[in-house]
Order: C-alpha cells, then sequence, then structure tokens
C-alpha cells in the first residue's frame, strides 16, 4: 500500500519560493491576494497601516521587520516614491525575493537586509516601524523591542501584530495540530502571549501605547481553525489525499469567508490576535 504521507513541509510553511517566481516576481501579487483572502489579520493591517501612512505626509521613513515576500512593504513602497522603506529578515529567500522584485520594480528607495532583529543596530531613523506577526519568533523578544525603539525616530510610530492566547475551538484541530507539521511548529514558535504581557513588553522598552485592538474572537478563531485544518492536513498527505482536502477546502471556504467577515466586522473584546499602535 503506498505511503499517503510525505515528509518534505509544504513551502508555504517555509518561505520557499520557485525559481519561476524569481525569474518571473512581479507574480508574486497572487500570493499578495490569496493572503488577502485567507488572512483576517491582513484586513485588520492593512486597514490601520493605510491610516497611519497617510498622516505621515509624501515624506516619510518606514521599516517593516520580518518583512517576509514584502506583503505591507511593496504596496506602499509604490504609492510613496518620495519616502524611505526598509525590509528586515532572517530568512535569506525571504530577502533575496525582495531583493529581485525592488529590482524589477525599480524601487530605488526600498532596501533589505538579512539579519535578525535583535541584531539590527540603527538609531532615530524610522517614522513607522512595523513588526506585524514577528515577535514570538524572536530568541530574546525584549532586545527585539529595544532595537525597534532605538531605530525609531522621537514621536515616531510603531504598529505592532502578535498572536495571543492561542485559544482552540474545535477538538479536531487541536488534534491535527499535534500531529502533523505546521506552520508555528516549522518556524519553531518561541513562546504564547497575552495581552498583559506585550503591553508588559513595550512599557519596560519605553513605548507609550496609543492604540489596542483585539482580533480573531469567535469568528475569527472559527474561520482560522478550518482554514488552517486544510492547509495543514494537504501538506500531511500525499496525491490521493490531498484531492479530497482540496475539494473539501473549496466547500468550505464560502464558510471560511462568511466567518472571517463576521470577525472583522463584530466588535471583538478578546481574542487570538493583537493589534498595537505605540510611539517613541
Amino acid at each position: 500500500m503506498p505511503d499517503l504521507k510525505k515528509k518534505e513541509p509544504l513551502k508555504i510553511f517555509t518561505h520557499q519560493y520557485p525559481k519561476w517566481l524569481f525569474d518571473h516576481p512581479r507574480w508574486i501579487r497572487l500570493i499578495y491576494l490569496s493572503n488577502y483572502l485567507t488572512q483576517l489579520r491582513k484586513w485588520h493591517i492593512s486597514k490601520r497601516l493605510k491610516k497611519l501612512l497617510a498622516k505621515k505626509g509624501d515624506s516619510f521613513s518606514l521599516l517593516d521587520v520580518g518583512c517576509g515576500e514584502g506583503q505591507f512593504l511593496f504596496p506602499y513602497a509604490a504609492a510613496h516614491r518620495n519616502s524611505f522603506f526598509k525590509g528586515l529578515d532572517r530568512a535569506e529567500t525571504n530577502i533575496s525575493f525582495c531583493k529581485q522584485y525592488a529590482k524589477v520594480q525599480q524601487y530605488t528607495h526600498v532596501v533589505f537586509e538579512q539579519t535578525e532583529i535583535e541584531s539590527f543596530n540603527e538609531s532615530d531613523k524610522y517614522d513607522v516601524s512595523l513588526c506585524l506577526s514577528v515577535l514570538p519568533y524572536c530568541t530574546n523578544d525584549d532586545a527585539a523591542l529595544a532595537q525597534l525603539y532605538k531605530a525609531m525616530k522621537k514621536d515616531g510610530e510603531l504598529l505592532l501584530y502578535v498572536p495571543v492566547n492561542n485559544t482552540i475551538l474545535l477538538p479536531f484541530y487541536k488534534r491535527i495540530i499535534k500531529k502533523y507539521d505546521n506552520y508555528e511548529s516549522i518556524q519553531k514558535n518561541q513562546k504564547t502571549y497575552t495581552e498583559e504581557r506585550v503591553k508588559e513588553l513595550l512599557y519596560q522598552n519605553h513605548f507609550a501605547i496609543t492604540e489596542t485592538k483585539s482580533t480573531y474572537g469567535f469568528w475569527g478563531k472559527l474561520s482560522n481553525e478550518l482554514l488552517n485544518s486544510h492547509f495543514i492536513l494537504f501538506n500531511a498527505y500525499a496525491l490521493p489525499l490531498k484531492i479530497i482536502v482540496l475539494t473539501s477546502f473549496i466547500i468550505f471556504y464560502p464558510l471560511i469567508l462568511l466567518c472571517m467577515i463576521l470577525d472583522f466586522m463584530l466588535p471583538v473584546q478578546s481574542g487570538n490576535g493583537l493589534m498595537l499602535v505605540a510611539k517613541k
């Protein structure tokens, strides 16, 4: 009987990119679109980031730590060509791709550096800093925030998004994340936060919190668990079962999307996501 599982993790879990994407980097926009259709946090972050940058005028400096494939950097770099953008990431594949995309798009106002946040060393340079779903993967989160504070100008603003609480609704989902590889296990998530702990870290690094928003309430958790269940199982199995999982995803996606919309529109008192704006 053939083995229905495969060992190599899905590339979306490991930040690997196919060679054709490096050769044709503009196609990354399809990944940006797919992220928007599947990541509720992107809705919240994009809405708040647009509002934040609208206050900064036509010329500002922005630092994106853990920039990944540039989904929160390149769209704004395209719209603000008189500003300066810098992306940091520890993954060489992310930095290589972003440099190639910037070259193709002729973004001379955008630069990238491969480094851990804790090792970053610039002072009083950035009007806006982004740290979006990155802090849990830092070996030393206190040092990371200290370096961010140092890099920002006086009155500069930090947009921070952190997964918190890690409350799980579905017993099925709890079983599969224990049994199979998933993003958190592959990327070696260092910790689980509470809202109180995140605020404590910001205060002890001299940030002044100006805005707090909870995300991923009941409907958001449900959408995330249904979505990730399909991703994890698609990764875990070989072709025959992949087809079944893909068919199931197509059937469930309207429900997933509806849950995302409900969570985005309805007030969330406490959830699995936390977005903050903090000032230096």
